[in-house]
């Protein structure tokens, strides 16, 4: 009887170990209304499951929660989004024809620098050099800057990182190797594996590029700005912290908003993990009366076409907009736009809107499909509800997105180009004639929702888990502890050289040392 109380009390003990709030420190200041829902959304689960939050965002809440302190960076985001309004080519109608500007200098500074004036944001840096400020994690979002992993070694607690995207090696190398870009493809690549010779040779081409500008240009910066900013908050709080190298490297958990049902199936390490769809709540909020309306009274359907939130359908030139709207009005469907603007004389079927309530038009049962951009959150929340997809990708992971969603059948990719309405309407002829598109959509949601736990449920999971089990360190790959040249086994290459030498050095001596026997032999008898 004693033994059996004992067992129950431990039973106890630890059930009230295991629900114990943390207190969590979430890091999502980018300027950027995607990054900011999967940032809300990440809080939003972890406030759920009874933990207190503090949020580092440029979208504060409109009302104040239990648990939850914000860091509002806002004024600081409004200001840079002005700054990267002015600059042209970020404009819809200047992005046409031309190549991935993620693949350019101007990106990897302008990433840079957005985080340099985060890092020096006066409401932060407060945050960081209190004292009396603990935390049981740091969760990061990672967005190409690799210096902010400085924030946790001030806690003295686990570190997070969180990869807004599809696996790729640039996040993928933080916890485990590069993988092999001979089947793996680089964020910004509009190819799709496999992979043919020359796209093998490209890949390649890539990562050796990316990895020497990396080394050469991109970490000597991302060092000076962490011992510039952490060295002096560090001094402040008392502690010291370690490297650069060592706090970036010390990661202890990655969490991914991927999932092969939508993109690619990554090898990954044992401390990454698919949570995508982990935004998405659970009850789909009702529509607005007057889009409910619209979509109920749908005779023939309807048809969604949004550009996203960082790409404006506004800044498309006259010429797409009136080519786009000729096309739209002659479809029996009715067509929702996401239009920032106003535009004069629109078809009866169309209707414009500022701001689109998307997963509860998605849910809607008389949606016939979505035209996308394909970015990952759309892409994401088109299969969680089972939608079919059009989509416009232009820069960023939109054309790998794509590329996988019309590989995978669920999806029809249209070029961006000034004349795009007339290929446009073919894939909507296609796609309303062709019911693979829906079934392979409802097929393929089915595979996302095929989860031991909820997306949401397993994001909280793992970040219990890192910090129950100390930063999960029997999780970590051995591939972060070995050099480059031990991989690929550049150390027995010179030492199988060198043997092939000394064995060539040896085989000539031994044979010239015969010939001259031979020949003395020879003149020997001779004479």
């Amino acid at each position: 009887m004693a033994s059996r109380k004992m067992i129950l009390n431990v039973i106890l003990i630890l059930m009230v170990s295991s629900s114990e709030a943390l207190r969590l420190l979430v890091f999502f200041p980018l300027y950027s209304k995607s990054h900011s829902i999967l940032g809300q959304g990440m809080v939003s689960r972890l406030l759920e499951a009874g933990h207190e939050v503090v949020h580092i965002t440029s979208f504060p809440r409109d009302k104040s929660e239990a648990n939850l302190t914000e860091i509002n960076l806002q004024s600081l985001g409004v200001k840079m989004k002005a700054e990267a309004e002015k600059l042209e080519q970020f404009k819809l109608k200047n992005l046409v024809g031309k190549g991935n500007f993620g693949d350019s200098l101007f990106f990897i500074y302008f990433t840079h620098e957005i985080h340099k004036q985060i890092l020096d944001d006066p409401a932060l840096v407060k945050l960081l050099s209190d004292p009396k400020e603990k935390f049981d994690a740091v969760i990061l979002e990672w967005f190409f800057a690799d210096e902010i992993a400085g924030i946790a070694p001030l806690f003295k607690c686990p570190l997070i990182w969180f990869g807004s995207t599809e696996a790729h090696w640039q996040v993928l190398k933080l916890v485990d190797e590069i993988p092999n870009p001979s089947f793996t493809v680089d964020l910004f690549s509009n190819s799709t594996p496999p992979l043919s010779f020359w796209e093998r040779i490209r890949e390649l081409y890539k990562v050796l590029k990316k990895s020497l500008i990396i080394g050469a240009l991109i970490t000597p910066f991302e060092k000076t700005i962490y011992n510039n900013v952490f060295n002096k908050i560090a001094a402040e709080r008392g502690v010291t912290i370690p490297s650069y190298d060592e706090a970036v490297y010390n990661g202890s958990m990655l969490l991914l908003n991927s999932h092969p049902s939508i993109g690619t199936p990554f090898r990954l390490p044992q401390n990454a993990k698919y949570i995508a769809g982990y935004h998405i709540d659970t009850k789909v909020k009702p529509l607005p009366k007057e889009i409910e309306n619209i979509m109920n009274e749908a005779k023939h359907g309807v048809i969604y076409f949004s550009m996203g939130s960082n790409l404006k359908s506004i800044d498309m030139s006259d010429y797409m907009q009136k080519s786009l709207l000729t096309m739209f009005s002659t479809l029996k469907q009715t067509v929702i736009w996401k239009f920032e603007g106003d535009l004069d004389n629109v078809p009866t079927n169309v209707h414009l809107l500022k701001w689109a309530p998307q997963p509860s038009i998605l849910a809607h049962p008389n949606l016939k499909f979505f035209i996308t951009h394909g970015g990952q959150l759309s892409t994401t929340e088109a299969v969680h509800f089972g939608v079919p997809v059009i989509g416009i990708p232009v820069a960023g992971d939109q054309h790998a997105n794509m590329g996988s969603v019309t590989k995978k059948g669920f999806g029809i990719l249209v070029n961006l180009a000034e004349n795009m309405a007339i290929n446009l309407q073919i894939a909507i002829k296609e796609m309303l004639e062709n019911t693979s598109y829906t079934t392979k959509a409802k097929e393929l949601s089915h595979i996302f929702h095929s989860r031991q736990q909820k997306p949401g449920d397993e994001l909280v999971f793992w970040i219990e888990y890192v910090v129950n089990t100390r930063g999960a360190p029997h999780l970590r790959s051995p591939a972060l502890s070995i050099p480059f040249y031990k991989k690929i086994y550049l150390d027995l290459l010179v030492l199988s050289m060198l043997l092939l030498y000394l064995l060539v050095l040896a085989t000539r001596r031994f044979v010239c040392k015969r010939c001259r026997r031979a020949s003395k032999s020879k003149k020997e008898k001779k004479n």
